[in-house]
């Protein structure tokens, strides 16, 4: 009993650093690996930049495989369900990893339509918001998939700005006008402790552009709103006080435009991708 005690106390110490280096190694492991895994996924978010592939491969399955999405029929509900399960997989964790959040949502049909967002959290003022809105309902046609597509694109590009105001990419389930999505936006994609600095939505164009016209088109409700948008395209005062919000358009969000010219329609969208990124730095600085 004597001489097997000392026996098993040296094994117990030659195992003891044994199980410590084990411990260590793979605390270690683990350790990276997350990291590793967090880098991945911010890398993830960067690398999906601004490129007409993935912009074509989100208004090809908008088009070609989801088609109409409203509330009014059985085929457009399916659509705008589906429509949304999309948004969510193309920006969740698996994919660009963004955590998406959806409000309470508005019963229609039986059904509860919920918008989705997601964040590229602010770096010194995360409580005052700027919110970058557009509506996932549409009739199939590329116009308005390509208005849903591109603001998932911006949201991807983005995603690893540092930027002193948070931007809230919001997608609405529903189709009405700039007032009610601005009601929308502002009781039910806030939370109580935040501020909305300023709305930028995108809509469809439903007029044929005009070849020697402005290229955006911008709807506005108020003197307030005017200085908003004067202040993001033209670098005018910050306009301060209610909440401002303009509405914006442009031809590469028209079904009469570009018919038959796709490639084009989408290479002319990164250009004006490229202005919204602007506009919405600048707005959240």
């Amino acid at each position: 009993m004597s001489d097997s005690s000392p026996k098993r106390y040296k094994v117990i110490l030659m195992v003891l650093p044994v199980g410590v280096v084990l411990g260590t190694i793979i605390f270690m492991y683990m350790y990276f690996h997350n990291e590793r895994r967090d880098e991945q996924n911010r890398v993830v978010i960067g690398a999906h930049g601004l490129r007409v592939s993935d912009l074509d491969d989100m208004v090809g399955k908008f088009t070609d495989r989801i088609g109409v999405r409203d509330v009014d029929s059985e085929e457009g509900r399916a659509g705008l369900r589906s429509a949304a399960s999309m948004i969510e997989g193309r920006l969740g964790p698996q994919n660009m990893g963004f955590l998406v959040r959806k409000d309470d949502g508005e019963a229609r049909h039986g059904l509860l339509w919920k918008s989705l967002w997601v964040d590229v959290r602010g770096q010194k003022t995360p409580e005052r918001v700027i919110i970058a809105a557009v509506s996932f309902a549409g009739s199939a046609e590329i116009a308005d998939a390509n208005a849903t597509s591109t603001l998932m694109m911006l949201a991807s590009s983005m995603g690893r700005d540092k930027l002193d105001r948070t931007i809230r990419f919001v997608f609405l389930p529903l189709g009405q006008s700039a007032i009610e999505q601005n009601r929308w936006l502002v009781q039910r994609c806030l939370a109580k402790s935040e501020v909305c600095d300023g709305i930028i939505g995108i809509q469809t164009m439903q007029t044929k552009p005009e070849v020697t016209g402005e290229a955006w088109q911008v709807k506005t409700n108020s003197d307030e709103d005017e200085a908003w948008w004067a202040f993001l395209k033209d670098g005018a005062v910050r306009p301060e006080g209610a909440v401002k919000s303009v509405w914006i358009t442009h031809p590469v969000f028209s079904a009469k435009a570009w018919e038959g010219q796709r490639s084009r329609r989408l290479e002319k969208t990164m250009i004006a991708a490229g202005e919204i990124t602007s506009w919405l730095r600048k707005a959240a600085e």
